[in-house]
């Protein structure tokens, strides 16, 4: 009788599979290929010498998994030309251009989705408290793969050019918000809000990966932290609470192991280190977070075409009690600014049509169009931008709702009530 497919063993079902697909005489010289493949596999695998234990081993898996990944993730934006040229010359990055936003943003969604299925135990917990890690771990796992990729090329980071996953680079004077339509004036409106945040990330993450060199491992080891962090616990249940903690103390653990398994000179300083990047990778995402926060009120910022708006700049990944109001400020200059452009742009115009004024079809113009034109322009109501009172706009809990309302298509339960209740 034949055995189910579960409980064949590999080269049986190697073997069922060529004869499907393969004619016989093909078939052994398939199957021994296929068996010094799978066995360089196992060799190449960090598991191939085995831990002490099971624990460690989950961790080293996870290690060889996230360089898997990464790289799934980087040929998926690569043509047959620049996967040959890379392999010939190394890669060649190019700027950014707004227009490689959309498959960034479908290649990372695949990325976020796949690579948190991975962490135990998460596919065990409530459905509530899944949603809520998820929004949570969004924008702190992009922005963890991005500082990584970036500190890759050193070259670019003494440039401030920001190398992502995409064989591109934002470069120092951007912010990679940029859209096709942006004139001069909004692409720096939007540099002058987020370059509190991109100074601080340079300095306290990036320059620090740089230098010290980090490691895979180290890179996962955040990743846990930052899934499992103790900044969630108000968003999740109590059971799932222990879970998170439990999880924190057993990456600390295995990154340990790690260390002592591979004579790690001074590993406990060096722990430390990295639990330091964990807090400040924290407080750049919530910085971020609130600069978009900013960003959208102005209507400075668009990512509703994408999963970033509805996912990593959800309400609970940005507290508006904590945005600092100089930032009203800055887009204040730049928003009066361009209101007067526009009314001299009017003047100009009408200056030049009454130098025309001789030419046929103007002898019934009427004089005093331009004076209302101008004057129009001059006592245009006032904005909402002019009236607001900084301070009052990010405590104001009617206002905040209408600015970062739920989209039609938003499966997430969350509402900004959540924050003044």
């Amino acid at each position: 009788m034949k055995r189910n497919s579960d409980t064949m063993s590999k080269e049986e079902s190697i073997n069922e599979q060529l004869k499907l697909e393969f004619p016989s005489k093909s078939r052994k010289r398939y199957s021994e290929e296929v068996k010094i493949e799978i066995d360089n596999d196992i060799l190449r695998s960090p598991l191939h010498c085995t831990p002490n234990n099971q624990e460690q081993a989950e961790f080293n898996e996870m290690v060889h998994a996230y360089k898997l990944h990464q790289r799934m993730m980087q040929l998926s934006f690569s043509n047959i030309d620049e996967f040959l040229d890379e392999h010939e010359e190394g890669p060649k990055l190019r700027k950014m251009d707004p227009s490689d936003v959309k498959q960034l943003s479908e290649v990372e969604f695949a990325g976020l989705i796949y690579w948190i299925d991975k962490q135990k135990p998460y596919g065990e917990l409530p459905s509530e408290d899944k949603s809520a890690l998820l929004t949570r771990y969004s924008v702190r796992k992009l922005s963890l793969d991005h500082f990584y990729s970036a500190s890759k090329y050193p070259d670019h980071c003494s440039r401030r050019e920001f190398v992502m996953n995409n064989y591109t680079y934002v470069p120092s004077d951007r912010t990679g918000f940029e859209q096709q339509d942006d004139d001069e004036q909004q692409i720096a409106a939007k540099v002058a809000l987020f370059s509190g945040t991109f100074t601080r990330f340079w300095n306290n993450v990036i320059d620090q990966f740089v230098a010290m060199k980090i490691h895979d491992a180290e890179i996962v080891f955040l990743h846990s932290m930052l899934l499992w962090s103790a900044s969630n616990n108000e968003h999740v249940t109590k059971e799932t609470i222990k879970v998170m903690k439990s999880r924190r103390n057993w990456a600390i653990t295995r990154l340990s192991t790690w260390y002592k398994n591979r004579n790690m000179k001074e590993a406990d300083q060096r722990l430390q280190r990295v639990l330091s990047l964990h807090t400040e990778i924290e407080i750049i995402c919530d910085m971020h977070c609130q600069d978009f926060l900013v960003a959208k009120m102005f209507d400075i910022c668009d990512m509703s075409e994408f999963f970033y708006e509805k996912l990593c700049y959800a309400p609970c990944n940005a507290d508006p009690k904590k945005i600092d109001p100089e930032l009203y400020e800055k887009l204040k200059q730049y928003t009066k600014k361009e209101r007067q452009e526009a009314i001299e742009a009017i003047n100009e115009s009408e200056i030049q049509e009454n130098s025309q004024s001789d030419s046929p079809g103007k002898e019934n113009r009427c004089p005093l169009e331009n004076e209302n034109k101008v004057e129009i322009a001059e006592k245009k109501e006032p904005s909402f931008i002019d009236i607001i009172d900084p301070v009052h706009l990010a405590l104001n809990s009617q206002i905040l709702p209408k600015v970062m309302a739920k989209l039609p298509d938003d499966n997430y339960n969350m509402m900004f009530s959540h924050y003044f209740s």
